[in-house]
């Protein structure tokens, strides 16, 4: 082997050996946020309360449903029997009844997320608290949530998920 190839091997072992001894002392933990606040006596009531939320958001819109389905069908029946410029007129009706429906539904909608991001907040913030404790009582470097790391392996030793359970 020539003197540039030895050389540049030296060179390389020496700037790469620093590096594979700090990698070796890089620790990692992985924890199920969603398991531990879900599982939370905090976390319960918050669900028990959206779950309440969605179904006061919801019950206007069951019987209009229904509402807006008999007319449909109704129209659908007695289209062929009227005068092109009343079932046209009938018909924008309808379908305007239907984009305001669904506009109502969306809005709802939009009402129903922002509480529960109003809810969780709490909740996700005590968990960054207990991660954070967790992650400097086992000296980790690093902490990836389980289900949204894209983590498609781990350890099960990395799972600290019971330990920030109990802080949490």
């Amino acid at each position: 082997m020539s003197k540039i190839g030895v050389g540049l091997l030296l060179t390389a072992a020496l700037v790469l050996t620093p590096m594979l001894g700090a990698a070796a002392e890089f620790k990692v933990g992985v924890v199920d946020g969603m398991d531990v606040v879900s599982k939370s006596a905090d976390g319960k009531r918050v669900q028990d309360s959206i779950k309440r939320k969605s179904e006061d958001l919801g019950k206007p819109f069951a019987q209009r449903r229904q509402d807006l389905a008999k007319e449909v069908e109704d129209f659908q029946k007695q289209a062929s029997v009227m005068k092109e410029d009343v079932r046209k007129r009938k018909a924008e009706e309808l379908e305007k009844k239907m984009q305001e429906f669904q506009k109502q539904g969306a809005d709802a909608e939009k009402q129903l997320q922002q509480f529960q991001e109003k809810e969780l907040a709490p909740l996700f913030q005590k968990l960054e608290s207990a991660v954070k404790a967790v992650a400097l009582q086992e000296k980790l470097d690093m902490v990836l949530d389980k289900r949204n790391a894209g983590l498609l392996y781990m350890d099960p030793k990395l799972d600290i998920t019971d330990k920030v359970r109990s802080k949490f």
